[in-house]
């Protein structure tokens, strides 16, 4: 009854439009609900963190880790995995922080602010043809979000640039002393001297036994792992076939068009210029020189000395005018000088541009537009109620076969997918079919259990869909036998590197206790001495010297053997001159410059985080984030 009630409201109009978005909110992450469980320190079991008076729900956080992993083609179990959902969630309890403190200190964002930059935010995108209007709903769309939400996260994020700036900018310069010593140390040089002993000079290596092969394999089991697997199908509305089914009379337009016949009517209109003064002096003046010929920008210009007052040719309704200007302005002939009028703005000087006569769009000319709207209102009622009905048959566990008969659906085999969205064939399995979304639908997917289906959402491109699980290949490894030579090889190869490693710091243990030089500890070894010059903390080392090895020879004392990995071997090396450099170019200067202020800057913003926390208090609700994101057994 309650849903019969929704669908007739409102002549079947706006109220489909939440229908619709309760279907996307369905699959959107909000299937967390708080059971009425707390815990202790005021965090609910539905939220994620509480901060202060804030708290962070797991349904909104959830959209946001969704909305990033997304674009970063990671599922949430990874991300979690890697410790990236954590970052995203002190990200939003910094944000909540700073949000808080800005309120507490006074700090608002006006209507003004957030309108202005949607408006910056959106115009790079906006293409010759296109409206803000359309793009707007395009980069809604895209990041699954409401007006609302876009409106408050802008505004969040300008009082939180706003602090956090204010907080940054009591570090706008740096000590020249500081500057010099900084940049001196990143362009220190170094030179060495080294012998390189290789893993493959090793040959005689003894083969493992099968017993240590099979331990090998079961401390690395995951290695071998193959991941659970499903194949699925994807079942779309046919939107096209909706459209054709869809008659729209005449009669029908007609009556629409007799019932809102107030809303194809325009009142007189009357399209003015005019400029705004205080001083009435100045809007004599320049009613004079309009009458002598001059324009009113002109005029205002040769007046004031700029057109800061001046508002350009506008089409007003009389309602829409300040009191004293509606008889003026409505009385006066096209081309007529108006004023000055004084209102509670000030001195009014306008000219009347032209003059529009009260009409009613015909219904020939409002027919278009009618049945359009008409015809997207219908498509949205049948959209709606197929939707209703697929996730009925889907519940209901009704055949494939049956739902394809019964209703205008479209039937898709998706590709074979692991949990990483990975098919068979190595590449990408969902990308193709979702694009940017294929993350979440292999997120939903892996959600359901065998022959279950997802609820009918809406995609990010605007089909209407739903997944169904046909079956499951649950996670195996690859068998011991068939992975033993490779087991065997990884063994040698192991234990070529750990005796070579060995071998290495025994001949620097004994060369470091007899004094050895380089130069004769390469002879006596029959080894080639290599070297490398003139390096810094930031070279572009070639090989066998890794990036790595760089940390090891800038905190190696001159002159003394030490010894350091590299990913062929071992090397024995040693620091034959150091030269800290006196006079630093000017870029060198700036980039030292640019680089301590950047840090000092950070350090400032994380105490005073670390400050707020303290003071607002921040829990974070471990327990639920591990239920949410964190493997499941046998995963």
């Amino acid at each position: 009854m309650v849903m019969t009630a929704l669908r007739d409201g409102a002549s079947g109009g706006i109220l489909k439009y939440f229908l619709l978005g309760l279907l996307v909110m369905a699959t959107g992450g909000l299937v967390f609900m708080d059971i009425g469980g707390f815990f202790r320190g005021g965090i609910t079991s539905s939220d994620a963190a509480k901060i202060g008076s804030n708290v962070i729900p797991i349904q909104q956080f959830d959209r946001t880790v969704r909305t990033t992993l997304s674009r970063l083609g990671m599922s949430p179990t990874q991300a979690y995995q890697l410790g990236y959902i954590k970052e995203l969630l002190n990200g939003e309890i910094r944000a909540s922080l700073i949000q808080q403190k800005a309120a507490d200190t006074g700090i608002q964002v006006s209507t003004q602010q957030v309108a202005a930059n949607i408006k910056k935010l959106i115009a790079p995108m906006t293409q010759p043809g296109q409206s803000p209007q359309d793009v707007l709903a395009q980069i809604l769309r895209a990041q699954g979000m409401s007006e609302d939400q876009l409106t408050a996260s802008i505004r969040r994020e300008i009082s939180v640039n706003m602090l956090g700036n204010a907080v940054q900018s009591g570090f706008l310069k740096t000590s020249e002393t500081m500057t010099h010593d900084l940049a001196a140390y990143e362009n220190e040089q170094r030179s060495v001297d080294y012998i390189l002993f290789k893993d493959a000079d090793l040959k005689e290596i003894e083969e493992p036994a099968d017993e240590q092969l099979l331990k090998l394999y079961e401390s690395t089991k995951e290695a071998y792992a193959i991941p659970e697997t499903r194949k699925s199908k994807l079942i779309i509305i046919k939107m096209a076939a909706l459209k054709d089914s869809l008659e729209i009379s005449d009669e029908e337009i007609k009556d629409v068009y007799e019932r809102n016949i107030s809303s194809y009517s325009q009142p007189e209109t009357r399209k003015i210029e005019q400029v705004i003064l205080s001083d009435v002096d100045q809007a004599k003046e320049i009613a004079q020189k309009i009458e002598a010929g001059a324009s009113l920008k002109d005029a205002t210009k040769e007046v004031t000395g700029n057109i800061t007052d001046y508002i350009p040719a506008t089409s007003v309704e009389k309602s829409a005018l300040l009191e004293e200007l509606q008889k003026p302005v409505f009385t006066a002939k096209e081309g007529a000088l108006i004023g000055p009028v004084e209102s509670g703005l000030g001195y009014h000087v306008a000219v009347l541009k032209a003059i529009t006569a009260p009409h009613t769009t015909s219904l020939e000319t409002a027919k278009k537009d009618i049945r359009t709207e008409l015809t997207e209102t219908r498509l949205l009622d049948a959209q709606y109620d197929l939707a209703a009905s697929l996730d009925d048959y889907l519940a209901a566990g009704q055949p494939i076969e049956t739902i394809k008969e019964d209703l205008s659906v479209e039937i898709k085999d998706l590709p074979i997918t692991n949990q990483f969205g990975i098919g068979q064939d190595g590449k990408s399995a969902f990308t193709e079919e979702f694009g940017d979304n294929a993350q979440n639908m292999i997120t939903t997917l892996f959600e359901l259990g065998e022959g279950e289906a997802s609820p009918v959402t809406e995609l990010t491109d605007g089909r209407m869909a739903a997944l169904i699980v046909e079956s499951i290949t649950e996670k195996s490894y690859k068998p011991f036998e068939n992975q033993k030579e490779a087991l065997k090889k990884r063994w040698i190869n192991d234990s070529r590197r750990v005796q070579n490693k060995m071998r290495t710091l025994e001949i620097l243990t004994a060369a470091q206790s007899d004094g050895t030089s380089i130069k004769d500890l390469a002879k006596a070894k029959g080894r080639t001495l290599s070297s490398a010059k003139d390096l810094k903390r930031t070279s572009e080392i070639e090989q066998p010297l890794t990036k790595a090895a760089l940390g090891q020879i800038f905190e190696a004392k001159q002159n003394e053997l030490f010894a350091l990995d590299l990913d062929d071997g071992a090397a024995i090396m040693v620091v034959t001159n150091t030269t800290i450099p006196e006079k630093l170019k000017d870029e060198e200067l700036k980039a030292a410059q640019n680089t301590l202020l950047q840090e000092m800057q950070n350090e400032a913003y994380t105490l005073y985080i670390n400050n707020l926390r303290e003071k607002y208090g921040v829990r974070v609700n471990e327990k639920l984030l591990q239920t949410v994101y964190a493997p499941q057994d046998g995963q």
